[in-house]
C-alpha cells in the first residue's frame, strides 16, 4: 500500500477538531444548562407563560418539565467519539467501508445539528453547531478526493484508463 496522502492526513485532523468541538460543546451544554432549559420553556407553548411570570424553577417544578440536556449531551458525545475514532482507524489504513461510515455518521449528524438550529437554542449553541456543521463538512470533502480514494483502491488506479480493444479478424 502506498504511503498516506496529504488528503487524508487533512481529513483526520478536521475529524480530530470536530471532536473537539464536540468536546467544547457539551462543556457548554453542562455550564449553560439553564439558557437551554430557558430556551425550550420560551418554545414550549405549555410552558411559556410559566417561565415569563414565575421562572425556570417553576418550570422545572411544573408538571410539564423540561428534558435533561447533560446526560443525552454526554451519551451521544462519547458514542460519537468512539465511532469515529474505530472508523478513522479503519479509515487511516485504508478500509473503504471506514471512510463510508464516518460519511454516513457525519451526514447524519449535519441533519441532526440542523433540526437543532431550528429550534431556536441560544446563539452560543448555533454558533458551535455551525462549527461543528463546517468541520465535518471540510473532512468529508478532502476524505473524498482522488488521492485518498487512490489510496484506499490502489489496484484501480494502476488499470488502463481506455483498455485495448481487440483488433478485428476478418
Amino acid at each position: 500500500m502506498e504511503e498516506r496522502p496529504v488528503e487524508l492526513t487533512r481529513a483526520l485532523q478536521a475529524l480530530a477538531a470536530l471532536v473537539v468541538v464536540g468536546g467544547i460543546t457539551v462543556l457548554f451544554v453542562v455550564l449553560f444548562r439553564d439558557s437551554l432549559a430557558r430556551a425550550w420553556a420560551e418554545g414550549n407553548p405549555a410552558t411559556r407563560h410559566l417561565l415569563r411570570t414565575q421562572g425556570l424553577a417553576a418550570v422545572r417544578a411544573g408538571t410539564v418539565k423540561p428534558p435533561h440536556f447533560v446526560a443525552p449531551a454526554v451519551t451521544l458525545y462519547v458514542v460519537m467519539l468512539g465511532l469515529l475514532w474505530v472508523l478513522s482507524q479503519f479509515l487511516r489504513n485504508g478500509f473503504e467501508w471506514g471512510r463510508i461510515g464516518i460519511t454516513l455518521l457525519l451526514l447524519g449528524s449535519a441533519v441532526a445539528s440542523v433540526g437543532a438550529i431550528l429550534t431556536d437554542p441560544p446563539a452560543l449553541f448555533v454558533v458551535c453547531t455551525i462549527i461543528a456543521i463546517v468541520t465535518g463538512v471540510t473532512s468529508l470533502v478532502f476524505m473524498w478526493l482522488p488521492p485518498v480514494t487512490r489510496y484506499i483502491h490502489p489496484s484501480a488506479s494502476q488499470q488502463p484508463a481506455h483498455p485495448a480493444v481487440p483488433a478485428a479478424r476478418g
